[in-house]
């Protein structure tokens, strides 16, 4: 399962992180919301806006944002792209309409194989302000989420709507 993060790494990173540690507040910006994540996991840019890896090398998250349909549409290609890379036979469930925080969401969870093993991918929309809209992208081996609760619990307790 560790080529899901080599091969993410190499297809998905522009550059490296210069900073060795990070405040652990980030913030989407144009979508107008925030979000902590513990400094144990490690960031870097990539295509879609901001990744980290978990401590554990066990599950990638990347946030962005984007401008209206047209963006959105954008932005799910390239999410297509990066986990066609990491992921084979995925297969997506409904999409759930949710509000995380009082942010209206839209919440799509998927499932797959990467090199033969169970691996899971979540997609999280969050309607910002104005027309732009937060991304929020997880994926990794089947039993990250569960490996990775407290962490993705407090994550998602921490995203708020900023004025």
């Amino acid at each position: 399962m560790k080529k899901l993060f080599v091969v993410t790494v190499l297809v998905a990173l522009a550059v490296l992180s210069s900073a060795a540690a990070f405040a652990g507040t980030y913030a989407m910006e144009k979508a107008g919301i925030q979000f902590t994540l513990p400094d144990s996991w490690q960031p870097a840019d990539s295509r879609l806006g901001t990744m980290f890896v978990s401590p554990k090398g066990d599950m990638v998250a990347f946030f962005g944002e984007v401008d209206g349909e047209e963006g959105l549409d954008g932005a799910f290609a390239v999410v297509d792209e990066i986990v066609a890379e990491a992921m084979t036979d995925v297969e997506y469930e409904d999409a759930k309409e949710t509000e995380i925080n009082g942010i209206p969401a839209v919440t799509i969870d998927g499932a797959g194989k990467s090199d033969g093993e169970d691996a899971f991918v979540s997609v999280g929309v969050l309607n910002g302000k104005g027309d732009f809209l937060g991304l929020m992208v997880f994926f990794g081996e089947a039993d990250a989420p569960e490996n990775n609760e407290a962490d993705v619990q407090a994550l998602l307790g921490s995203l708020q709507a900023v004025k």
